[in-house]
Parts: C-alpha cells; sequence; structure tokens
C-alpha cells in the first residue's frame, strides 16, 4: 500500500482512534486479545503524532517486567528529563531523580506525594511546549507504582495538550481494567478479528503467500481473523520438510501453543478424544454416545468450546481444533475417521472419512471418491471437488494409471475453478509426469490458462500439447482454442480468427459442444468490432447449442458466453438490461464457487454499472474485484487497472492516478499491451480531472494507439475518443484531434454505436468552441442534448462542456444553470471525482473567492511547513482524503497544479473568512 502509515484493515479503526485523539479527547485504550493487532495500530498512532510534531512518549511494558517499580516511568521520562534541565522545580526534580535511578536516594523511604506531583508537573511543562502523546502498550503488564503515578496525574489533565494511547490485553467478553490511566473524555475500542480475505492480503503482502497458494485459507480460517496468528501458522507451514496437505494437520508452533495450552491441559484424556473427532469432522456434529457428551460438557467448562448460534458445538477459537488434530497419533486420526464415515450419512462426507480412515488403494473407493467430486461441483463447492478428485487419484489401482491422471486433471481443473492456483499447478505437474497422452494436454492447456498474461511460455506449451493431440479432434480442438485465444490477446487477429475457424472444424467433428460454445465466445468480441451483424445470429447458435445440453453445473465456455451477451447489451445502450444479466451470472458465478470466473465477472459488471451511471455499486464492485483479480494473479496489472477505475467512480483522483501508474508499470514489465493501453486510458481520465491537459493528451492517445494496434476500433470498448479529441483540443492540437474525431465517427456509424455520439458531439463543441465560435458550438451542443440517455455520465459530461462554452460566449446564467444540472447528476450518480469537479466550477464562475477557510488555512499553512499528506491529516485530526481533496479545490480555485504552485501564491496562509454577523 502507497500510504506510509496504512494498515491492512484498520482505516476506520484508525478514523475512529484520530477522533478519540482529537481535540476535547483525553485518551484512546485498544482492547483484545493476544496478536489481534493492537500494538501496530498504536505503532501507526504514535508515528502520526511524531510526523505531526507532537512529543511522543513510549512505554512497553511486560509481564516479566511487572514488578520492578516504576520502570514505565522511566522509559516514559528518564530521556525527556536529560534533554530538558529546568522543567521542574529542583526538590520535585530530585525525587523523581531519584525514582528513576538517575541519582542515588538517601536511604528514606520515597515521598509518594511528590514523585506523583512531579509527573504531574513535568507533564504540564512538557505540554506547555508541544503537545505530547503518552504511548503505553500492555498497559495491563504495567508495573503497580508507575500505574497508580500514571492514573493520578491522568485524573488532573484534562484539558491540557497531553493524550494517552493505550493497549489492554482483554480476552474475548472481558472488560478493561485500566481505563483509570487515561484522562477523559476517554474512547475504548476493541480491535476486531479480520475477515478472511484481508489475512490472505497480509500474508501475501508480508510473506509473499498468494491466496491460491497451498494451505492459505486453511490458514486464514484456522487464525481466527488474528494476524499474529495467521503469521505464525504460515512462517511454521514454510518451515515444514514439505507443505502439509489437505488432510494433514497443520503445524502449530510453540509461541501460538503457548497462548492456548492453559484451556487444554486441564481436560481429561477423555475428553481430548472426544475433541478429536469432533476436530476431524468438517462440519460440527452432536455427539453420540452418553460419554461423548461429558466428556465434552468439560470442554464446554474449560472454555475450549462453545455454542454457536444454533446450539451446535463449535471450537472457541479454531487454532485449538488445529491443535487438538495434530497432536493426535497417525493412528488415532484414522480411526476418528473411520468412525465419522459410518456415523455421516452426506455422501462426500462419508467417501472423505472412507479415504482419510485408509491408505490403501481401491477401485471402489476411488469411483465413490470421483462420484463425490462430481455432486461437490454441483453443489458449488469446487475446493471440496479439488481435494476429492485428488483423493479418487491417490486411491486408484496402479494398474488403471490414465484412469488415476484423468482424476488427477479434474482435481486441476476444480482447484483452477477455486481459485487454487499453486494446487492446480501441482496437480498439472504430476499429470505431464503420466503416460496418458489426452491428460497431459489437459494439463499444458490449463497452465496456458494459469499463466494469465504472463505469456512467455505459452507457445511452447501450445506445441507440446498439439504434439500430443495429433490425430484426435477433440483434443486438437481444444489447443486450437488455446492457441487462437493466445493470438487474439496479443494483437494478431487475422491469424488467430484462422485458428480458431480450425478449432471450430475440429470441435464439429468430434462433436463437444462446450467446445462449438467456446469457439462463439471467443469469436463474438471480435465480430463485434469486424462484423457486428454476425454477431447475435451467432450468440443465439450458442444458446441453441446450450439448451441442446444435458444440466450440468457452469462452465468457463457459458460465462464466456453470457459475458459476451453482457457486452452486447451495454454496447448497444440496453444498461438496464445489461444490468440485470450480469447480476445474475455474479450470483451463477459466486453460487459454482468458480472464484476465477469471478474475477472476470466482477470487472464487467464495475464496468457496466459505471455507464449505467450507478458509480456507487461500480465502485464497490471495482474495489472487490480489483483485490479478486490481485489475489488471483498471476500479474498484478488487471487487478490495478480495476482499482485505479474504481477510483474514478468513488475515490479520489490522487488515488485513481496512483494506482494507473502502478497498473502501467505492471503491464509493461509483463509486456501486456491490453492491461497497458487500459491503465494509460485511466491515467488519462484522471489528468482531465486534475486539469493536466497536455499529460491527459499524451496518455490518452497512446491508450488509443495500443487499443487500436490490437484490432480493438470499436469506440465503445473503452470510452476513450471523445476524451482525447477534448484533450488534444485543449492542448492546442486542432488537427490531431480532428483526424481522431473523424475515425470515430466513422467506426461509430459502421457499427452502429448511436450510444457514444453524444460523448462525441461534446468533443467536437469543445473543438469548434476552441476554434473561435463558442456560442455556436454551445448550441448545437445543447440541441444534441437528449431528455436521457443510456450513459448518464456522458449527458452530465456534456453539461460540464456546454457550460464552459456557454462562460465562453459571456453567457454566465446559461453556465450557471449547465453547471449546476451536472453537478446535479453527477451526484445523483454517486461519481464523487466528477461530483467534486463539476463543484468548483460551479465556485470558480464568478471568479475565485481569495478567503480561506480555517481548515484552508491550517492546511496551507502545513504544506508550507513542508508536511506531507499524512503528516497534515495527523495534525488536523482529519483523513488523508479529506486533505487531497482539500488541496485538489484549492489547486483549481487559485489556478495551480501542485503543491510548488500553491507555495508561490504570497500571503495566502493569512487570508481568513470575513467575519459575519
Amino acid at each position: 500500500m502507497s500510504e506510509e502509515w496504512a494498515l491492512l484493515g484498520r482505516d476506520e479503526l484508525l478514523d475512529r482512534c484520530r477522533a478519540g485523539l482529537a481535540d476535547g479527547g483525553g485518551g484512546v485504550l485498544l482492547t483484545g486479545p493476544a496478536g489481534i493487532g493492537k500494538s501496530a495500530v498504536l505503532e501507526v498512532l504514535a508515528g502520526q503524532a511524531a510526523a505531526a510534531g507532537e512529543l511522543v512518549l513510549r512505554a512497553n511494558s511486560s509481564a516479566t517486567e511487572a514488578a520492578l517499580p516504576y520502570l514505565a516511568l522511566y522509559d516514559l521520562f528518564a530521556r525527556a528529563i536529560a534533554e530538558r534541565p529546568g522543567l521542574l522545580a529542583p526538590h520535585l526534580r530530585a525525587v523523581l531523580d531519584v525514582a528513576l535511578l538517575r541519582t542515588p536516594g538517601d536511604g528514606r523511604p520515597t515521598d509518594q506525594l511528590a514523585i506523583r506531583v512531579a509527573v504531574l508537573e513535568l507533564l504540564r511543562a512538557l505540554a506547555e511546549r508541544q503537545p505530547v502523546l503518552l504511548v503505553l502498550d500492555d498497559v495491563n503488564c504495567l508495573d503497580a507504582a508507575s500505574a497508580e503515578v500514571l492514573a493520578f496525574a491522568a485524573r488532573r489533565l484534562t484539558g491540557h495538550r497531553i493524550k494517552v494511547a493505550a493497549t489492554e490485553r482483554v480476552a474475548d467478553g472481558g472488560e478493561p481494567g485500566c481505563l483509570e490511566l487515561l484522562p477523559e473524555p476517554r474512547t475504548e475500542l476493541p480491535v476486531a478479528t479480520l475477515p478472511g480475505p484481508v489475512i490472505g492480503e497480509l500474508l501475501w503482502a508480508r510473506l509473499g503467500i498468494t491466496p491460491g497458494a497451498a494451505n492459505s485459507e486453511r490458514i486464514q480460517a484456522a487464525s481466527g481473523g488474528n494476524p499474529y496468528y495467521a503469521m505464525e501458522l504460515a512462517r511454521a507451514a514454510r518451515r515444514a520438510p514439505s507443505p502439509p496437505s489437505p488432510d494433514d494437520p497443520l503445524p502449530v508452533p510453540g509461541r501460538l501453543r503457548g497462548l492456548l495450552a492453559d484451556r487444554l491441559a486441564a481436560l481429561p484424556e477423555q475428553a481430548v478424544c472426544a475433541l478429536l473427532l469432533l476436530a476431524a469432522a468438517a462440519r460440527p456434529h452432536p455427539p453420540e454416545a452418553p460419554e461423548q457428551r461429558e466428556a465434552l460438557a468439560a470442554a464446554l467448562a474449560a472454555g475450549v468450546l462453545t455454542r454457536g448460534l444454533g446450539g451446535e458445538l463449535r471450537f472457541a477459537h479454531p487454532l485449538l481444533r488445529e491443535i487438538i488434530y495434530a497432536d493426535a497419533t497417525e493412528r488415532q486420526r484414522r480411526d476418528c475417521h473411520a468412525q465419522l464415515a459410518e456415523q455421516l450419512g452426506d455422501p462426500l462426507e462419508r467417501a472423505r472419512h472412507r479415504a482419510l480412515a485408509s491408505p490403501d488403494r481401491g477401485a471402489a473407493l476411488a469411483a465413490e471418491l470421483a462420484a463425490a467430486a462430481q455432486v461437490a461441483v454441483h453443489r458449488g463447492a469446487p475446493a471440496l471437488a479439488a481435494e476429492l478428485s485428488q483423493l479418487a487419484a491417490d486411491r486408484t489401482p496402479a494398474e488403471q494409471g490414465d484412469l488415476a491422471a484423468e482424476r488427477l486433471l479434474a482435481a486441476a481443473r476444480h482447484a483452477h475453478d477455486a481459485g487454487l492456483l499453486d494446487t492446480a499447478k501441482q496437480a498439472c505437474a504430476a499429470v505431464l509426469h503420466g503416460p496418458d497422452p489426452a491428460a497431459r494436454v489437459g494439463a499444458r492447456l490449463l497452465l496456458v490458462e494459469l499463466a494469465g498474461n504472463d505469456r512467455a511460455g505459452v507457445p511452447a506449451l501450445l506445441d507440446a500439447a498439439e504434439a500430443d493431440a495429433a490425430g484426435q479432434p477433440r483434443l486438437r480442438a481444444a489447443v486450437q482454442i488455446a492457441r487462437a485465444d493466445h493470438a487474439l490477446c496479443t494483437g494478431r487477429t487475422e491469424y488467430g480468427l484462422a485458428v480458431l475457424a480450425e478449432a471450430e472444424y475440429h470441435a464439429e467433428r468430434s462433436g463437444d459442444l462446450d467446445q462449438q460454445i467456446e469457439v462463439i465466445a471467443l469469436r463474438a468480441p471480435i465480430e463485434m468490432q469486424l462484423a457486428p451483424e454476425r454477431v447475435l445470429p451467432a450468440l443465439r447458435r450458442a444458446g441453441a447449442l446450450s439448451a441442446g445440453r444435458p444440466a450440468a453445473a457452469i462452465t468457463a465456455a457459458g460465462v464466456q458466453l453470457r459475458c459476451c451477451l453482457v457486452i452486447s447489451l451495454l454496447r448497444g445502450g440496453e444498461t438496464a438490461e445489461a444490468i440485470e444479466a450480469v447480476n445474475r451470472l455474479r450470483a451463477d458465478v459466486e453460487a459454482a464457487g468458480r472464484v476465477k470466473d469471478l474475477g472476470q465477472v466482477l470487472h464487467l459488471a464495475a464496468s457496466v454499472h459505471e455507464r449505467a451511471g450507478r458509480c456507487a455499486e461500480a465502485h464497490q464492485v471495482g474495489l472487490a474485484g480489483g483485490r479478486l483479480r490481485l489475489e488471483l494473479g498471476p500479474t498484478p496489472g488487471p487487478g490495478l487497472v480495476l482499482s485505479a477505475a474504481a477510483e474514478l467512480n468513488g475515490g479520489t483522483v490522487e488515488r485513481a492516478t496512483e494506482l494507473a501508474d502502478a497498473a502501467l508499470r505492471a503491464g509493461q514489465q509483463a509486456d501486456d499491451t491490453e492491461w497497458s493501453a487500459y491503465a494509460l486510458g485511466l491515467r488519462g481520465r484522471a489528468d482531465l480531472l486534475a486539469g493536466r491537459i497536455p499529460q491527459a493528451a499524451e496518455h490518452l492517445l497512446r491508450c488509443r494507439e495500443l487499443l487500436r494496434g490490437l484490432g480493438y476500433t470499436d469506440p465503445a470498448l473503452f470510452l476513450v475518443d471523445a476524451d482525447l479529441v477534448e484533450a488534444l483540443a485543449l492542448a492546442g492540437q486542432a488537427e490531431r484531434a480532428a483526424t481522431v474525431l473523424a475515425e470515430a465517427r466513422a467506426e461509430a456509424a459502421r457499427l452502429d454505436r448511436r450510444v457514444i455520439l453524444l460523448g462525441l458531439a461534446r468533443a467536437e463543441a469543445v473543438l469548434a468552441g476552441l476554434a473561435g465560435d463558442p456560442r455556436g458550438a454551445a448550441d448545437r451542443l445543447r440541441a444534441e442534448l437528449p431528455a436521457g440517455h443510456p450513459y448518464p455520465l456522458e449527458a452530465a459530461r456534456a453539461r460540464l462542456a456546454l457550460a464552459e462554452l456557454e462562460r465562453r460566449s459571456r453567457r454566465r446564467a446559461a453556465a450557471r444553470a449547465e453547471l449546476a444540472t451536472a453537478l446535479q447528476a453527477f451526484t445523483a450518480a454517486h461519481c464523487l471525482p466528477w461530483a467534486a469537479y463539476a463543484r468548483e466550477r460551479l465556485l470558480r464562475l464568478d471568479g475565485p473567492s481569495t478567503e480561506l477557510t480555517e481548515l484552508e488555512r491550517q492546511i496551507v499553512q502545513l504544506v508550507r511547513g513542508g508536511a506531507t499528506n499524512r503528516q497534515i491529516a495527523a495534525a488536523l485530526h482529519v483523513s488523508v482524503k479529506s486533505v487531497e481533496a482539500g488541496l485538489t479545490r484549492l489547486y483549481r480555485r487559485f489556478g495551480v497544479r501542485d503543491r510548488s504552485g500553491l507555495m508561490e501564491r504570497r500571503g495566502l496562509a493569512e487570508r481568513r473568512p470575513a467575519a459575519r454577523g
């Protein structure tokens, strides 16, 4: 993450901490169990305070040192006294020096009141010079003598420039016992567990463990949302000689065992045996035997178990399950699985437990596992299907090698669908060592998919797959489909279509309906640009082919086909129908558990909602999709592009610029032309919003050139043409702007893309207005404005351009009315960056106000002092986004581009708003 002090998943908590420490707040106490992240948040708060110029005094307590009197006072004040002589009266200084062991005592008892008064006066003296923040970590381990002194001072510091930020270890359901160490008013904030995806992001950011890596989901679940637990489990798994299989226990390091061992130590042996049966089960189940019920009652009393909302038994912390399962012997675990196989009625659980009860191969058990995997697919559980297919391959008799390879390939495909990319790659590698050519073809083609945008090794994989596919139409069709996709993605459209025609021939020969549908779905986006009249008949044919198939789980070809339908609706302006279709598709993909497809569908959903003028939804879906695509990899470009687009809908221009630049770097490193083009386009839009016109023209022009180089000429694919014409015109490149406009109009006419004509009319009006006819251009653009438009943001953008033309025509009332209409439209769409842009234009219409609000004046003063945005936010107790938005408004109001321009405006920081009576 780009912000210096940002913490994963803790933005809201940090905002609440800052509010608790703002003017009027006395202190913040963070509570929670060990490892939950209290100290990390405290570190952030301390860093922000120091950066804002506050004096930060810290004490880090430990249970092993809690018996040492005045140790916390020494940590807090020894250096402050040494560096600042003269702060205290000599008699108070002498008492405190003795207590802190800075000078020897005279043997008389320590005057407790004198020490208390000395600390109180020292804090008051320090606060007169600068604001003070006391940082107390683990106050539950604070030595008693220091705690009494600090509590005495806290009761007398309200109203001074002294705040306290502290942490206290509190078990779930417990109450804090150290609030008296904070001045009034106090804010108590429990630090909650982190969601699984955030834990996955943490593992990726800190240890490079992708969410698709083996055991990533298990670590997320076992951690219970505790970041320290997750990191320790991940490090222990890395230290293991080989990664634990899905059915092996996770290694639990001693540091974690110590945090939970007291709960298990007092349990009788019978209770541990009953807990092992519960730990081995995939889902909670009621105990059958009376002795089991008695044993589990003891575990409930010891806090090892708790009851869920439905009364079912579950472990109080998921890590307890891992410890109990790991501590059992292999024989004990097998016996438990055998018992569960007899007790449970679900075919998936029964087959899984039968396999885990015995390592022996057997045709009947392998067949049962393979059948159970298919049931898991239909239930929308591809991760479980992958595990069952892997078990089926492992239990297949040695003489059935081809069948084992087929089941192993199925495991790889299910893992891919579930987003378990490392698991899928490992299974593919095992298949490639086998004797079955058909399975090897499937494995290599799956590795092509797993390569994503990193295509350096794709040609070699395709060539090897083609050699294994010789003479088999179905396999040859599969290889040619993958080869065509590779060609189309790398800009070789003509060659890709030729290969696709060959794939279609082989698919029809083999009678494989899925392959025939896949050919149509792959060809449709190209035909949308080259031969749009063929698209709907092809999609109808694909629909007929799908109708002729037996009911089955959702497939990749089916998802691609439905994506094409949504795109066709969107480019035709049928946004309401497109939203309905994409939401149904998203629900189906989520229900099927197809994580890989979900990344693509979320991207499409974000685009559909944006064009439909539903920017809050586009922002939310875009952030989720960006995070998922970053997790899935293998390159970060697509995820960063989606995140940048989300910021342009509901975030900030500054953050969108950062993300677009990062996406461009990622695309260039991966030699990914398409996603580099999208990154350039988004950067160009951000440049327009920020008033960086030459840069906008450069980035948008490069975006268009790259897309056209790939054969993507449809002006409704990525709305770049109108913005590019506008940027070129404003940058003084009228001739080039006119050329782009003419080309875009020709393509729009050829493809019947009426939905983008308003944007082109807006660009043409800007070009004409700059050529000397703003009034005529305004009148022509007004005549083009429809009562409603499928893309509401395009209509609002047209209103913005019309307002500028009216202003240039000296028709200020008309300009004001158009800006107000545009602002209303952007606000209704929840498009925050463009709403802010329109609002600024409206404020500047009658000339910039030179008066600053008090907050703006403070921001300007801190900018002139060299403070960063983060430091300004900490000093003023506002969010970083508020600072960024405030600076953007100041730049626009005073016609400057950056901080240096703002600093050159003399006297700016002294301009206060006039008093109003």
